[in-house]
């Protein structure tokens, strides 16, 4: 003899965090000065991110919040300079540029974190990924500089300091 029975079983669609697609950006490297009034690009291009889960996300939004960047570099999405704390889109970051700080140099981090709008099964509850970029700013010897007003010309009589010093 036997029995049947059954059992219904729901599995609930959850928000997963984003993930990068890409390969990891590639490390920066420029000389002091180089790039004081000339944007440089940071080589963001190629880096892409994915919504995370699987369709049940495709509708879902990225955004890029800037978490640290070094203080002897700026960051510069067009003509507009980038701050911590700045939301971008992910094609704002692709295209960031950076300028060296005047005389500063250093080894740190650009970070950012790609944040989903969560919208999965009906309710909100936004996920995130953090990335990175290291970037390094060599030092450059600069030529020294007077730092006083310059010298007042001197005038002197043919041979009035011929034995005795004159200042």
């Amino acid at each position: 003899k036997s029995v049947s029975d059954s059992l219904s079983i729901t599995v609930t669609e959850v928000n997963d965090a984003p993930t990068r697609t890409s390969a990891a950006p590639s490390a920066v490297s420029a000389a002091e000065d180089s790039a004081n009034t000339t944007a440089a690009s940071l080589g963001l291009s190629g880096l892409t991110y994915g919504k995370g889960g699987g369709a049940d996300e495709s509708s879902q939004t990225l955004t890029v919040k800037i978490t640290a960047i070094p203080s002897f570099v700026t960051l510069w999405n067009g003509t507009t300079q980038v701050n911590v704390n700045d939301t971008l889109s992910v094609a704002a970051l692709q295209g960031l540029t950076y300028k060296t700080v005047a005389d500063a140099n250093g080894t740190g981090t650009i970070t950012w974190t790609v944040t989903d709008n969560g919208t999965t099964n009906g309710s909100s509850d936004p996920k995130s990924v953090s990335d990175s970029l290291s970037i390094t700013v060599t030092e450059v010897n600069d030529a020294p500089t007077r730092t006083s007003a310059a010298p007042s010309a001197v005038s002197a009589a043919e041979d009035s300091a011929n034995t005795t010093a004159a200042s």
